[in-house]
């Protein structure tokens, strides 16, 4: 009996120690990310209009992401902050300014929600822009779509993903896809600087209008289609 206790103490410190090696070091840094249009025809805009990039910057407490467009007229922003499992959208649409304040575990504006996503996770591995990363498939029953994403824990953030749609992933996404309007997206991670400093600023002018969900959707719907 005595022996079989100990044997079971040993293996939960084993298990404990390899979870704990497994967590990367980096704690701070800015990601690249390619946005590439997995249906660019669907829309109403010349492809090569359309965002091209995505800037992720992160600490432990807080991330930003910002995405740029439409030569200078679109702009769509986000800070996350982690503890608080909250998040704030800030949305330009030509000369137009609007703030979104999500609440507690509310996800991040704009994007679609994927409630009914389910995870299927693998052994597959790829290093990407110098991350080691996770596979698995995202598969969305509602709409019929399955598609390949990556996950990195090189990254070592609590809870990364708690305002958007793959808040069910522990990692810091390398390779995912986000559906936006009419446009299903691909974000692939091009380039890590761990050694940049994150803003906790998404430079919202003074005349942005606060809006809720509903609202800034719509205005970024006349925009997108």
């Amino acid at each position: 009996m005595k022996k079989t206790i100990i044997l079971f103490i040993l293996v939960l410190l084993l298990a404990t120690c390899s979870k704990k090696e497994y967590k990367g070091i980096h704690k701070q840094g800015r990601i690249e990310y390619k946005i590439t249009y997995l249906n660019a025809d669907n829309g109403n805009f010349d492809p090569s209009l359309l965002p091209k990039k995505m800037v992720l910057e992160f600490n432990e407490n807080f991330c930003t992401n910002t995405i740029d467009g439409f030569m200078g007229f679109f702009r769509l922003g986000n800070i996350t902050y982690f503890g608080k499992k909250k998040s704030t959208t800030y949305l330009k649409v030509l000369d137009k300014n609007y703030i979104f304040y999500g609440s507690r575990q509310e996800l991040m504006c704009c994007f679609d929600t994927f409630e009914d996503m389910r995870i299927e996770t693998d052994t597959l591995t790829k290093v990407i822009c110098g991350l080691n990363s996770k596979h698995a498939k995202a598969i969305i029953p509602s709409t019929g779509d399955v598609f390949e994403i990556y996950y990195t824990f090189d990254i070592n953030l609590d809870h990364p993903n708690v305002t958007n749609p793959y808040l069910d992933v522990d990692g810091v996404l390398t390779d995912f896809v986000l559906f936006m309007g009419p446009y299903k997206m691909r974000f692939e991670a091009q380039k890590f600087d761990p050694s940049s400093t994150p803003k906790e600023t998404l430079g919202v002018p003074e005349d942005a209008v606060q809006v809720n969900r509903e609202q800034m959707v719509y205005a970024l719907d006349r925009l997108m289609q």
